[in-house]
């Protein structure tokens, strides 16, 4: 006997005439455009959409909210769910007894007769008889929608081979809709839960070597003309539990390029009945997609996007036949990105660093959650959580947290999406997070640029500012640029690049670099620096970049893999870092300049580079030599210049003019700690860092004294959260000044006003 599924022109119906609509087959042109949301719910209309475009999807029939609602006037339990819904809005703190009554409600009603004959019939078909494994999907009337995704909330149940899993997932499903935290999710976005039904797809299952998100618009920046595709191996919860920190990718939407990618290790993957597997130790480091399938991919969110008239959050997966869409939602939260301006009253100390996923800055006491222990803790109300990975069932709970911070996971993830859309600033990928912090420690999160510091955080003030409050300077107001995705937004309102800084682009991957020249892979972190390169000299076209080679201390190199040989230094700040390391290293430094000789003979002509950590002329000069053997020509197709740091090079200051620069730049930071004999990093002695103490500033001054007239001369660092430091700068003459983004429109307007001042000033 055939099936109605398979055969339109067949005599025999399944489902039965009379639920016959309760059913959509997504293999029919017809009910393509019959799947609204009200109906099929938002994950189903939203698929139904990527399949009418032609993208690869898995087939799919999906029973309507028809069917659940048929399913609680036929069962008897419509009047007693109405109840418990009422006692949950009476008493909102308390969604576990309400839902834990729904579901038992869910799973103890008979099954309507003609719905459990529909269900076994698409179950057969679909399934070929159980040889071939079903995903059961949640499909909710409020879900996927621009205003609240659900992200996470309701349940897949993935590997059904029988009829009676078909049967168990089907109520699984059907009580997520009011699961505790779904409950809480539609209080806290203002939606009636009695207005909740569930949908449900019923799909082939793919077999997933691979997976991942893909987001059409950068999720923690807003950039609209970026994607980030995130990729896997094995099965896609691990990814969107935020419970494996994948492979990322940034992809200019323009024209396809990959912007930037960070590659990690993978310990583990999931199978599809949700347990752990530990990967093969040949093939950890893997990159799980090729360029030619990061873009493929790419390109489809593009025509989705286009399609459903809004940035994309997509599920996919790959199988030995290729790529398949699973799922697509608009992308929440973007319309609250914004650019602000923040103020600090004292130094900043980095205490760990990850991703920024939702940009805002939040403090408070840290409380660390133990990973053994499934319960929520009380009252995270105004504190720093922090765990070892941000699951969507934890990030429901965390709407009134300060801030949080996780170990583990990346920035597509469920946990992130709703974190961003509870507008709590969050960092993931931080790893030693719960190791150096503690339960009590005062921290600020800031969410932007993925750091923890150390300190008392309600002494942080933000507010916004927009374009139209940018004013001009005869100053140029330089910027740093950790991201090259932030280029763009930095390029609109930044006089230059003072520091395209490289740490996070060869660094954040987890592997340290000597390993990967030692297994021939130097190209990739070529390929790292070249690829930002572009996308920064051609946002800023026209405006200086300037190039600043790897500067991280030890302590950074040795919690990498392959780190284990680092020397352990005392006083990392003070050792083995900066230009003397990567002279130590040629390699290093050829590819870091042969990414620079690349972007140059791209037609990128405003790229300079800048050597960092100098020493003595000595350091500068043989640096210069190693960008000539890799081709450059330093003064002629690419401006090479010295960061000034330590006070010797100071006092030597006319030698290292004379030897030919094309600017100096003054990194505040390590002047003040050199001079001061203070490491910056120290919490023991960081009160008494000050970057306007007096032997500090006479430094200044005769770096401003002696390069006038001869060369360009900037001023880097946390320049903009001390007023008086701005202006000392400027009285000094500075030609630059190096000013973090959030804080760019007080400092144009402080330092407008004091260039009004000056010209106003007699004789």
């Amino acid at each position: 006997m055939e099936s109605h599924w398979k055969n339109r022109e067949t005599e025999r119906f399944c489902p039965s005439a009379q639920s016959a609509g309760l059913w959509l087959d997504f293999r029919n042109p017809a009910a393509l455009g019959q799947a609204s949301v009200g109906r099929a719910g938002g994950k189903a209309a939203n698929l139904a959409r990527l399949i009418k475009l032609g993208l690869p999807t898995p087939l799919a029939v999906v029973l309507t909210t028809e069917g659940w609602f048929r399913f609680l006037e036929q069962s008897g339990i419509a009047g007693q769910l109405e109840e418990h819904v009422k006692e949950f809005k009476q008493d909102p703190e308390d969604a576990n007894r309400p839902a834990t009554l729904i579901a038992s409600l869910i799973e103890r009603a008979a099954m309507p007769a003609d719905l459990a004959a529909d269900i076994a019939c698409v179950f057969e078909d679909l399934s070929e008889n159980g040889r071939q494994s079903l995903a059961i999907r949640s499909s909710g009337s409020y879900e996927d929608s621009p205003e609240a995704s659900f992200s996470g909330m309701l349940s897949t149940v993935l590997g059904i081979r029988t009829l009676e899993q078909a049967h168990m997932a089907v109520r699984k499903c059907w009580a997520s809709g009011f699961s505790p935290r779904a409950l809480r999710y539609l209080d806290r976005m203002g939606l009636d839960p009695a207005g909740m039904a569930v949908a449900l797809i019923f799909q082939k299952m793919v077999k997933a070597t691979r997976s991942g998100v893909l987001f059409t618009a950068d999720p923690a920046t807003g950039d609209g003309g970026t994607a980030v595709l995130e990729a896997a191996y094995g099965y896609g919860m691990g990814v969107v539990s935020g419970m494996i920190t994948p492979d990322l990718y940034r992809v200019s939407k323009e024209s396809l390029r990959i912007i930037h990618r960070d590659t990690r290790p993978q310990e583990y993957y999931y199978v599809a009945d949700g347990s752990r597997r530990r990967m093969d130790p040949q093939r950890r480091e893997e990159v799980k997609l090729s360029d030619d399938e990061v873009r493929m991919l790419v390109s489809h969110g593009i025509k989705a996007e286009q399609e459903l008239g809004a940035p994309q959050d997509i599920e996919w997966c790959r199988d030995e036949k290729g790529v398949v869409l699973l799922q697509t939602r608009p992308v929440t939260g973007l319309e609250k990105l914004s650019l602000r301006q923040k103020a600090y009253t004292r130094p900043e100390i980095v205490m760990v660093r990850g991703i920024g996923v939702s940009p805002r800055v939040g403090w408070g006491e840290v409380l660390i959650l133990d990973p053994d222990n499934q319960q929520m803790p009380p009252s995270p109300k105004g504190r720093v959580v922090v765990l070892r990975r941000l699951t969507q069932d934890l990030a429901s709970h965390l709407k009134d947290a300060a801030a949080v911070v996780a170990d583990e996971g990346g920035a597509t993830s469920h946990g992130a999406n709703i974190l961003r859309e509870f507008q709590v600033p969050c960092v993931v990928g931080a790893r030693y997070a719960s190791e150096v912090m503690h339960n009590g420690d005062v921290v600020t999160v800031d969410g932007w640029r993925g750091l923890v510091l150390d300190g008392i955080g309600p002494r942080v003030q933000e507010r916004e500012y927009g374009l139209e409050h940018l004013v001009g300077t005869r100053t140029r107001l330089m910027t740093t640029i950790h991201m090259p995705e932030t280029a763009e937004k930095a390029a609109s309102i930044a006089d230059g690049v003072i520091s395209l800084r490289n740490d996070y682009l060869l660094l954040q991957g987890g592997v340290h670099p000597a390993l990967l020249l030692k297994r021939g892979k130097g190209q990739v972190l070529t390929n790292a620096v070249f690829e930002a390169l572009l996308i920064v000299a051609k946002a800023f076209d026209g405006k200086p970049v300037w190039y600043k080679s790897l500067d991280a201390p030890t302590d950074e190199f040795r919690r990498l893999r392959g780190g284990e040989d680092e020397p352990l230094e005392r006083n990392p700040l003070l050792g083995w870092r900066g230009i003397g390391r990567e002279l130590d290293n040629p390699a290093l430094l050829n590819a870091e300049y042969e990414a620079v000789r690349r972007a140059i003979e791209e037609g990128c002509s405003n790229i300079g580079i800048k050597v960092p950590f100098i020493r003595s002329v000595q350091d500068y000069e043989w640096a210069r030599e190693a960008a000539v053997k890799a081709g450059l020509k330093p003064h002629e197709n690419v401006a090479f210049g010295a960061s000034i740091e330590t006070p010797a090079t100071v006092l030597t200051l006319e030698e290292i003019i004379g030897a030919g620069v094309d600017f100096l730049s003054v990194g505040v930071n390590d002047l003040t700690m050199c001079c001061l004999a203070v490491d910056r990093d120290s919490e023991r002695v960081a009160g008494r860092f000050d970057p306007v103490h007096p032997a500090v500033l006479w430094l200044l001054e005769e770096i401003a004294s002696r390069a006038k007239g001869k060369t360009l001369v900037a001023a880097a660092g946390d320049i903009a959260q001390n007023p008086d430091l701005v202006e000392r700068l400027v009285e000094y003459g500075f030609d630059a000044l190096g000013i973090s983004l959030p804080y760019m429109g007080t400092v144009r307007g402080q330092v407008a006003k004091l260039e009004e001042d000056d010209s106003r000033a007699p004789g």
